[in-house]
């Protein structure tokens, strides 16, 4: 069990720091210390960015806007915007970095026999459960950043999924769908992977969902089905017997 920073702010925001788990657990997990480095250095470029795009505006103001820097006030009223915004990014940079922290320790992954279930968030928790007979496709996605740190996410989609959004991805700001789930940050990737594989394998007769060609690994059958062949063996018989009446009938009629 990691041990959370600031647990009074946990309790302050009303956030239960373990995982509520489902009956049949077989495992539980968080995400690789390395993805925490991962979420950090992210953040870090996202606030140089700021301050970047911060200084250069301002060089340009005065270019811009020549005849502004004339009025009377004007150079007071823009350094009291200037220390407004500077002073709001330096309170709010370790608060992102704190965010950040907590959202790592307040992530769970769990997998039973039948499900998994993924946990995160802290402001806005969220929990996805996707039973292993409705899992349509699985897959490991990894980019520069991540293969430097030797960790990778997994991707798991189901079938019949809607389209509308079910949550922001913190690592690129995207919406995640309601039908897809992610183990971010996980440095066994693909065992994790062929995990999932196994248990959609042992859940294929429950008719609850197809898996596509990623999951499938016995190709389809060459012959006919038993209970197909039975049907032709008993409508050959069924017309052989009704040749036979025909004939008989035939054979009784007056004049025949």
């Amino acid at each position: 069990m990691a041990e959370l920073p600031h647990v009074w702010l946990l309790r302050w925001l009303k956030v239960n720091p373990e995982p509520r788990l489902p009956e049949g657990t077989v495992r539980v997990f968080q995400a690789a210390p390395a993805y925490l480095t991962y979420r950090r250095v992210l953040l870090g470029l996202k606030h140089l960015a700021v301050v970047m795009g911060t200084v250069i505006g301002w060089s340009f103001f005065g270019k811009l806007f020549p005849g502004f820097m004339d009025l009377p006030y004007a150079r007071p009223a823009i350094y009291t915007v200037e220390a407004v915004v500077w002073l709001s990014f330096l309170v709010l940079l370790p608060v992102s970095f704190l965010v950040v922290r907590l959202d790592y320790a307040l992530r769970w992954y769990v997998m039973t026999d039948r499900s998994l279930r993924i946990r995160e968030g802290v402001v806005s928790l969220r929990e996805k459960t996707m039973t292993f007979a409705n899992i349509q496709q699985i897959s490991i996605q990894q980019n520069p950043l991540q293969r430097m740190l030797g960790i990778a996410d997994v991707k798991v989609e189901t079938a019949g999924g809607g389209k509308g959004s079910g949550g922001s991805d913190p690592d690129a700001g995207v919406t995640e769908h309601l039908h897809e789930a992610r183990f971010r940050g996980v440095n066994n990737a693909e065992a994790i992977r062929d995990t999932l594989l196994e248990r959609v394998r042992m859940h294929r007769d429950t008719g609850l969902g197809e898996p596509t060609e990623l999951i499938t690994d016995t190709g389809p059958l060459t012959g006919p089905a038993p209970s197909l062949d039975a049907a032709r063996e008993l409508l050959s018989e069924v017309r052989q017997l009704r040749g036979a009446l025909s004939r008989g009938e035939r054979r009784h009629k007056p004049g025949a």
